[in-house]
């Protein structure tokens, strides 16, 4: 069931939120030790909130909904180690205000889930908690940085996850796992204000929290319960989660190509999906965006300076192993990080998101590939040569519209020869409804996700 449904059982009494707890950790206990998803037990605290809910003393309005954070996140009484052994013992001082948002609602913590050493890899594995796989088959890669959240998710152990973006980490997880993710807009969620270390202009600038769900209901209660205000982000912003909706029919532009080329799966899913949406009464049309090759050099442009004098100098105090090596790779990818470079870097980004308003004043929103092929193999990013250069360039749609701080979802298709796929969904800053909307029109075709079990 979905964790709404659930949760309205809880409300009526039909069930009691420590049954539902009860069996959300049989669930965990059956299926976590093969996919290594939850690496921090939350049992103590959902069976308290359970508690707390049947006792009559919690009457929030998402109770029986059951929630996991991300390793990386602040939580009181949990380490934000980030994947790396000497962060192990790091306990934070205050929750972040995401979480705090879920937790007011009335959800349940069940556990914290994994990602890579600083959640800076493609896929999860790091050196503290070992590797999560993907539960619908060990071949293909989990994806990162909020891999343990998705996997958590499409496996059944949560409802909903609570995850973050600065380049894909949240869609992109949700893409290999076969379920929806959102990346709200920059400003829309708080991401500063609960931890004091510094942050690079990449983290400050592109990173954001989104929740991870199975249903459009459960994604939809989840991003309206994240959005807590706190005045200490500087970017935090106190905008509407809802606009008066266009008269007109919405218009959609659908992207089916591109000078990289993509793999002819991959442009059927974003051609069914558009089919869809036409279905549903939207106008659609095939038409991309301006400066598509300019935005796929953006992320890596932007963040070269915070690469080359912030995380690589960083990798030998890390010392993980996976994500020393794939910097070794990616490295050369990052290569002006002169002030005059990360200026035009600037110059650039401004010219490419001034073009893209524009262009969202005609279209609402836009069905972009995920993946340029169908699916990321299990450590694709780690094979050796230019593999990661080779993954940045087929993941390029991902990576690269947290550079231009807009929202974006992403959606699964089904499958290609037994992996899952998917589409994107983007939209103009703040208009996170649109996509919602859009996403319900997709599920109502497609039918709602159902937990996964491992076939091993």
């Amino acid at each position: 069931m979905s964790g709404s449904d659930v949760s309205r059982l809880v409300r009526d009494k039909k069930i009691s939120a420590i049954e539902v707890i009860d069996s959300q950790l049989q669930r965990i206990a059956a299926v976590n030790a093969k996919i290594n998803a939850i690496v921090a037990d939350g049992s103590h605290d959902g069976r308290e909130m359970a508690q707390r809910i049947d006792s009559g003393q919690i009457t929030a309005p998402n109770i029986g909904m059951t929630l996991t954070t991300k390793i990386n996140t602040d939580h009181v009484g949990y380490a934000s180690d980030n994947g790396v052994r000497a962060m192990a013992a790091n306990m934070p001082h205050k929750t972040a205000p995401c979480i705090e948002g879920l937790l007011e609602s009335g959800m349940a913590m069940v556990g914290r889930t994994n990602a890579p050493a600083l959640s800076m890899r493609f896929h999860t594995d790091n050196e503290l908690h070992g590797e999560t796989l993907n539960p619908h088959g060990q071949h293909i890669s989990c994806g990162g940085s909020s891999g343990g959240a998705a996997a958590a998710v499409a496996a059944g152990l949560c409802h909903v996850a609570q995850g973050n973006d600065v380049g894909g980490s949240v869609r992109w997880p949700a893409y290999c796992n076969g379920v929806i993710g959102l990346r709200p807009t920059i400003g829309r969620m708080v991401t500063g204000g609960t931890n004091p270390t510094l942050r690079g202009w990449s983290a400050a600038n592109m990173a954001t929290n989104g929740p991870i769900a199975r249903t459009m209901e459960d994604l939809e209660t989840a991003f309206t319960a994240m959005n807590k205000p706190n005045w200490a982000d500087p970017f935090w912003a106190p905008v509407p989660l809802h606009f008066p909706r266009p008269d007109a029919p919405v218009k959609v532009a659908i992207v089916t190509s591109d000078s990289f080329g993509l793999h002819p799966a991959v442009v059927e899913s974003v051609k069914e999906a558009g089919q869809v949406l036409a279905n549903a009464g939207y106008v659609v049309e095939e038409v991309s965006p301006p400066m598509l090759d300019e935005l796929f050099s953006l992320w890596t442009a932007i963040g070269s300076v915070d690469m080359n004098f912030g995380l690589i100098p960083m990798l030998p105090a890390i010392n993980d192993s996976g994500l020393t090596q794939v910097f070794s790779d990616w490295e050369s990818a990052f290569t002006d990080n002169t002030g005059l470079g990360f200026m035009k870097a600037h110059m650039l980004r401004d010219q490419i998101l001034r073009s893209w308003n524009e262009f969202f004043a005609t279209y609402s929103l836009v069905v972009l590939p995920g993946f340029a092929e169908p699916m990321m193999r299990r450590n694709q990013d780690r094979e050796g040569g230019d593999s990661m250069l080779k993954v940045a360039e087929l993941a390029r749609y991902m990576l690269n519209i947290p550079a231009l701080g807009i929202p974006a979802m992403s959606f699964p298709m089904g499958k290609h020869n037994d992996a899952p796929i998917g589409v994107q969904i983007a939209a103009h800053t703040w208009r996170e409804d649109l996509i919602i909307e859009a996403g319900y029109a997709l599920e109502n075709h497609r039918g709602k996700i159902t937990p996964v079990d491992p076939q091993w």
